[in-house]
């Protein structure tokens, strides 16, 4: 295992690398989803050094990572925003079709319970964005992480992390009722966004009336 010195050193010298790939994909993915309606918004980041560290040294995950450089699967990762919960596997359905896929998982609460949502998934870095000097390299990351959620979600995701779930050994039972609240909230939302978007596409398209 390397030191945690060299490890940073090694992560930092591997920036500008991820950071081009990071752009890449972000294209890629663009083009991808160019027909597919819906979409708020396509956003990749490169994991931070201090956050990479935080992963491998096992303060945010119960994770061992013998070959941390190659194995950490989200040193990038994408975030797709739609508008409505259907849209969610068309999504999906599009990425997978260009995408080599490494895992598919839906994160959710339990049946009874309202919390943090969203599609995670782990995809091969392409060929035409991988650089020529990763492909022979035994410490060069394979993959690339990618979440999808409604605009709800990600609204409640967001200022979750850092309220509840950075802090969960302080909060209240108060504070965790009304995040449970705003959670529930939000999946409320969803469905009542969903079920509109239903009926308008049920319904025939009303033309205004042209002055006689």
């Amino acid at each position: 295992m390397l030191s945690e010195a060299d490890l940073r050193s090694r992560y930092k010298d591997r920036l500008p690398v991820l950071e081009q790939v990071r752009q890449d994909l972000a294209i890629e993915t663009s083009e991808i989803l160019a027909e597919v309606p819906h979409i708020d918004r396509i956003s990749y980041r490169v994991k931070s050094v201090d956050r990479f560290v935080e992963k491998v040294r096992g303060k945010a995950t119960n994770s061992v990572y013998n070959e941390p450089l190659r194995e950490v699967e989200d040193q990038i990762a994408g975030r797709v925003l739609v508008l409505f919960r259907s849209d969610l596997a068309v999504v999906m359905d599009a990425i997978c079709n260009e995408f080599t896929s490494v895992e598919l998982r839906r994160k959710a609460p339990r049946t009874t319970e309202f919390g943090y949502e969203s599609d995670h998934s782990i995809f091969v870095i392409p060929p035409q964005v991988m650089p020529s000097t990763w492909k022979n390299a035994p410490s060069a990351p394979a993959t690339f992480e990618l979440q999808v959620r409604t605009l709800f979600q990600h609204a409640w995701a967001e200022p979750q992390h850092d309220l509840g779930y950075k802090n969960a050994k302080n909060l209240s039972e108060d504070s965790e009722r009304e995040l449970a609240w705003a959670a529930a909230s939000a999946w409320g939302a969803d469905q009542a966004l969903q079920r509109v978007a239903e009926r308008l596409s049920l319904e025939p398209k009303i033309e205004p009336s042209s002055a006689t």
